[in-house]
Protein backbone atom coordinates (compact mmCIF):
# COMPACT_ATOMS: atom_id res chain seq x y z
CA UNK A 1 0.00 0.00 0.00
CA UNK A 2 3.15 2.41 0.82
CA UNK A 3 4.59 1.35 -2.11
CA UNK A 4 1.48 2.28 -4.15
CA UNK A 5 0.94 5.76 -2.76
CA UNK A 6 4.50 6.75 -2.94
CA UNK A 7 4.60 5.78 -6.77
CA UNK A 8 1.49 8.28 -7.09
CA UNK A 9 2.87 10.85 -5.41
CA UNK A 10 6.51 10.38 -7.11
CA UNK A 11 4.66 10.30 -10.65
CA UNK A 12 2.88 13.08 -9.45
CA UNK A 13 5.93 14.85 -8.99
CA UNK A 14 7.29 14.20 -12.37
CA UNK A 15 4.03 14.74 -14.13
CA UNK A 16 4.13 18.91 -12.49
CA UNK A 17 7.76 18.88 -13.39
CA UNK A 18 7.06 18.09 -16.80
CA UNK A 19 4.55 20.23 -17.24
CA UNK A 20 6.63 23.37 -15.47
CA UNK A 21 9.58 23.01 -17.43
CA UNK A 22 9.34 21.66 -20.53
CA UNK A 23 9.26 24.70 -23.58
CA UNK A 24 6.92 24.41 -26.06
CA UNK A 25 8.07 26.13 -28.85
CA UNK A 26 4.70 27.94 -31.28
CA UNK A 27 5.69 28.71 -34.77
CA UNK A 28 3.53 31.79 -36.08
CA UNK A 29 3.71 32.37 -39.89
CA UNK A 30 2.93 35.59 -41.03
CA UNK A 31 2.64 37.26 -44.53
CA UNK A 32 3.49 41.28 -44.69
CA UNK A 33 4.00 43.04 -47.69
CA UNK A 34 7.13 45.40 -48.64
CA UNK A 35 9.37 43.68 -45.56
CA UNK A 36 11.99 40.90 -46.29
CA UNK A 37 11.90 37.29 -44.43
CA UNK A 38 12.27 37.81 -40.69
CA UNK A 39 12.26 35.38 -37.87
CA UNK A 40 11.39 36.90 -34.89
CA UNK A 41 11.19 35.52 -31.23
CA UNK A 42 9.14 36.26 -28.39
CA UNK A 43 10.13 35.48 -25.13
CA UNK A 44 8.51 36.69 -21.55
CA UNK A 45 8.40 36.02 -17.94
CA UNK A 46 11.29 33.76 -17.39
CA UNK A 47 11.06 34.67 -13.24
CA UNK A 48 14.37 33.27 -13.15
CA UNK A 49 14.46 30.42 -15.07
CA UNK A 50 16.93 29.81 -18.08
CA UNK A 51 17.50 25.97 -17.66
CA UNK A 52 14.24 24.02 -18.46
CA UNK A 53 13.57 20.21 -18.73
CA UNK A 54 14.71 20.26 -22.56
CA UNK A 55 17.90 22.27 -22.48
CA UNK A 56 19.04 25.59 -21.69
CA UNK A 57 17.06 28.83 -22.71
CA UNK A 58 19.60 30.48 -25.12
CA UNK A 59 20.37 27.06 -27.26
CA UNK A 60 16.36 26.65 -27.21
CA UNK A 61 16.36 30.22 -28.65
CA UNK A 62 19.61 29.45 -30.94
CA UNK A 63 18.56 27.00 -33.00
CA UNK A 64 15.55 29.17 -34.65
CA UNK A 65 18.20 31.78 -35.83
CA UNK A 66 16.16 34.58 -35.12
CA UNK A 67 16.94 38.05 -36.83
CA UNK A 68 14.83 39.83 -33.96
CA UNK A 69 14.44 38.88 -30.19
CA UNK A 70 11.66 40.41 -28.17
CA UNK A 71 11.30 40.32 -24.19
CA UNK A 72 8.72 41.35 -22.59
CA UNK A 73 9.14 40.99 -19.10
CA UNK A 74 9.20 40.43 -15.24
CA UNK A 75 13.28 38.53 -16.19
CA UNK A 76 13.19 37.36 -12.28
CA UNK A 77 11.26 37.05 -9.17
CA UNK A 78 14.34 38.79 -7.27
CA UNK A 79 17.02 40.94 -8.31
CA UNK A 80 19.89 38.51 -6.86
CA UNK A 81 18.49 36.11 -10.02
CA UNK A 82 19.13 39.16 -12.47
CA UNK A 83 23.06 38.39 -13.44
CA UNK A 84 21.88 34.85 -14.40
CA UNK A 85 19.10 35.76 -16.42
CA UNK A 86 21.29 38.30 -18.45
CA UNK A 87 24.35 36.38 -18.64
CA UNK A 88 21.82 33.87 -20.48
CA UNK A 89 20.30 36.32 -22.68
CA UNK A 90 23.55 37.58 -23.51
CA UNK A 91 23.89 33.76 -25.82
CA UNK A 92 21.43 34.55 -27.53
CA UNK A 93 22.27 34.83 -30.73
CA UNK A 94 20.45 37.53 -32.80
CA UNK A 95 21.03 39.33 -35.99
CA UNK A 96 19.30 42.47 -35.51
CA UNK A 97 19.09 42.72 -32.20
CA UNK A 98 17.30 42.09 -28.50
CA UNK A 99 14.57 44.39 -27.23
CA UNK A 100 13.10 44.53 -23.71
CA UNK A 101 10.36 46.28 -21.95
CA UNK A 102 10.07 46.11 -18.31
CA UNK A 103 7.34 44.30 -16.14
CA UNK A 104 6.13 44.66 -12.75
CA UNK A 105 8.76 42.78 -11.20
CA UNK A 106 11.36 44.96 -12.87
CA UNK A 107 9.66 47.51 -10.26
CA UNK A 108 8.76 45.01 -7.12
CA UNK A 109 9.89 41.12 -6.07
CA UNK A 110 8.76 38.81 -4.33
CA UNK A 111 6.33 35.36 -4.65
CA UNK A 112 4.11 36.24 -1.86
CA UNK A 113 4.57 39.56 -0.43
CA UNK A 114 5.87 42.26 -2.70
CA UNK A 115 8.29 45.07 -2.04
CA UNK A 116 8.71 47.70 -4.26
CA UNK A 117 12.19 48.85 -5.48
CA UNK A 118 14.29 51.62 -4.79
CA UNK A 119 14.99 54.41 -6.83
CA UNK A 120 18.84 53.23 -7.22
CA UNK A 121 18.14 49.87 -7.28
CA UNK A 122 16.14 50.58 -10.00
CA UNK A 123 19.04 52.42 -12.09
CA UNK A 124 21.12 49.66 -11.45
CA UNK A 125 19.12 47.02 -12.72
CA UNK A 126 18.63 49.56 -15.94
CA UNK A 127 21.87 50.07 -16.39
CA UNK A 128 22.34 46.01 -16.23
CA UNK A 129 19.74 45.40 -19.08
CA UNK A 130 21.00 48.33 -21.50
CA UNK A 131 24.39 45.81 -21.03
CA UNK A 132 22.46 43.19 -22.73
CA UNK A 133 19.33 44.54 -24.28
CA UNK A 134 17.79 47.22 -26.15
CA UNK A 135 15.56 48.57 -23.42
CA UNK A 136 12.23 50.46 -24.11
CA UNK A 137 10.58 52.46 -22.05
CA UNK A 138 7.91 54.39 -23.78
CA UNK A 139 10.25 54.54 -26.57
CA UNK A 140 11.10 53.60 -30.04
CA UNK A 141 13.82 51.73 -32.29
CA UNK A 142 14.39 51.85 -35.91
CA UNK A 143 15.65 48.70 -37.91
CA UNK A 144 16.70 49.30 -41.23
CA UNK A 145 17.18 45.94 -43.12
CA UNK A 146 17.13 44.83 -46.96
CA UNK A 147 15.88 48.51 -47.72
CA UNK A 148 12.30 47.84 -45.37
CA UNK A 149 12.01 50.20 -42.29
CA UNK A 150 11.45 47.79 -38.89
CA UNK A 151 9.77 50.48 -36.13
CA UNK A 152 9.80 48.82 -32.65
CA UNK A 153 7.84 50.76 -29.82
CA UNK A 154 8.22 49.77 -26.20
CA UNK A 155 5.17 51.08 -23.87
CA UNK A 156 6.28 50.67 -20.29
CA UNK A 157 2.95 49.61 -18.73
CA UNK A 158 5.21 47.41 -15.68
CA UNK A 159 3.34 50.13 -13.40
CA UNK A 160 -0.52 50.85 -15.02
CA UNK A 161 -0.62 54.39 -15.84
CA UNK A 162 2.81 54.70 -16.38
CA UNK A 163 2.47 54.24 -20.04
CA UNK A 164 2.67 57.16 -22.37
CA UNK A 165 2.68 57.68 -25.88
CA UNK A 166 2.50 60.69 -28.56
CA UNK A 167 0.69 60.31 -31.89
CA UNK A 168 3.95 61.40 -33.66
CA UNK A 169 6.03 58.80 -32.17
CA UNK A 170 3.82 55.89 -33.83
CA UNK A 171 5.74 56.74 -37.25
CA UNK A 172 4.51 54.59 -40.76
CA UNK A 173 7.20 51.84 -41.55
CA UNK A 174 6.91 48.09 -43.68
CA UNK A 175 6.57 46.64 -40.46
CA UNK A 176 5.33 48.39 -36.98
CA UNK A 177 5.90 45.97 -33.78
CA UNK A 178 4.45 47.37 -30.74
CA UNK A 179 5.54 45.50 -27.30
CA UNK A 180 3.85 45.53 -23.72
CA UNK A 181 4.17 43.80 -20.50
CA UNK A 182 0.70 43.38 -20.11
CA UNK A 183 -2.21 42.87 -22.38
CA UNK A 184 -4.33 45.47 -20.70
CA UNK A 185 -1.87 47.30 -23.17
CA UNK A 186 -4.46 46.88 -25.72
CA UNK A 187 -6.98 49.17 -23.72
CA UNK A 188 -4.77 52.80 -24.74
CA UNK A 189 -4.21 51.44 -28.44
CA UNK A 190 -8.06 50.88 -28.81
CA UNK A 191 -8.78 53.90 -27.51
CA UNK A 192 -6.34 56.28 -29.13
CA UNK A 193 -6.58 54.49 -32.55
CA UNK A 194 -3.17 53.22 -32.82
CA UNK A 195 -2.07 51.09 -35.31
CA UNK A 196 0.59 48.50 -35.90
CA UNK A 197 1.36 45.17 -37.45
CA UNK A 198 2.08 42.89 -34.52
CA UNK A 199 1.29 43.39 -30.68
CA UNK A 200 3.43 41.09 -28.33
CA UNK A 201 2.69 40.60 -24.72
CA UNK A 202 2.62 38.31 -21.57
CA UNK A 203 1.95 38.87 -17.77
CA UNK A 204 -0.75 36.48 -17.73
CA UNK A 205 1.39 32.96 -17.85
CA UNK A 206 -1.31 31.79 -19.83
CA UNK A 207 -3.25 31.41 -16.48
CA UNK A 208 -0.38 28.89 -15.25
CA UNK A 209 -2.76 26.24 -14.06
CA UNK A 210 -5.33 25.65 -16.64
CA UNK A 211 -8.39 23.20 -15.93
CA UNK A 212 -10.57 22.03 -18.99
CA UNK A 213 -8.17 24.17 -21.25
CA UNK A 214 -9.84 27.39 -19.63
CA UNK A 215 -7.59 29.72 -17.91
CA UNK A 216 -8.31 30.14 -13.88
CA UNK A 217 -7.66 33.63 -12.60
CA UNK A 218 -7.90 37.56 -13.58
CA UNK A 219 -6.87 37.29 -16.63
CA UNK A 220 -9.15 34.90 -18.11
CA UNK A 221 -10.72 37.48 -20.49
CA UNK A 222 -7.66 37.35 -22.40
CA UNK A 223 -7.07 34.81 -24.90
CA UNK A 224 -3.75 32.70 -25.28
CA UNK A 225 -1.82 32.85 -28.31
CA UNK A 226 -2.47 34.88 -31.26
CA UNK A 227 -5.68 36.27 -32.69
CA UNK A 228 -6.30 39.21 -35.32
CA UNK A 229 -6.88 42.51 -34.16
CA UNK A 230 -8.18 45.94 -36.09
CA UNK A 231 -5.82 48.03 -34.71
CA UNK A 232 -2.59 45.69 -33.88
CA UNK A 233 -2.71 43.38 -36.66
CA UNK A 234 -1.74 39.92 -34.65
CA UNK A 235 -2.44 40.51 -31.06
CA UNK A 236 0.38 38.22 -29.34
CA UNK A 237 -0.11 36.68 -25.71
CA UNK A 238 2.95 34.61 -24.52
CA UNK A 239 2.22 31.73 -21.87
CA UNK A 240 6.03 32.71 -20.83
CA UNK A 241 8.54 30.80 -19.55
CA UNK A 242 8.74 30.86 -15.62
CA UNK A 243 6.18 30.66 -12.56
CA UNK A 244 4.36 32.96 -10.16
CA UNK A 245 3.15 32.88 -6.97
CA UNK A 246 2.69 29.15 -7.12
CA UNK A 247 5.86 27.50 -8.58
CA UNK A 248 3.83 24.91 -11.03
CA UNK A 249 2.26 24.90 -14.25
CA UNK A 250 -0.56 22.51 -15.67
CA UNK A 251 -1.74 22.21 -19.07
CA UNK A 252 0.36 25.23 -19.90
CA UNK A 253 3.35 24.42 -20.86
CA UNK A 254 6.02 27.21 -21.01
CA UNK A 255 6.49 29.21 -24.49
CA UNK A 256 9.13 30.41 -26.46
CA UNK A 257 7.29 31.79 -29.98
CA UNK A 258 8.80 32.52 -33.36
CA UNK A 259 6.53 34.61 -35.77
CA UNK A 260 7.98 33.39 -39.30
CA UNK A 261 7.07 36.41 -41.62
CA UNK A 262 7.55 35.45 -45.12
CA UNK A 263 9.19 32.97 -45.01
CA UNK A 264 10.99 31.87 -47.88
Amino acid sequence: MMVTIFLCILVGIIFLAYHTTYVKTSTVKLTLPSVPPLTLVHLSDPHGRIRFWNGELHKLVNVHEPDLVMVTGDLTQHSGQLPRVLNELAKVKRKDGIFFVPGNYEREAGRFQKRVYSAAVSRSQKEAWQQVMTVLENESAVIEKDGSRIWIYGFDNSIYGNERHTKKEIRQANLTIFLAHSPNIISLISNEGLKADLLLTGHTHGGQVRMFNRTVGAYKHFHIGQKEDPFVGVFGISRGLGTSRLPIRLNCFPEITVYMINPS
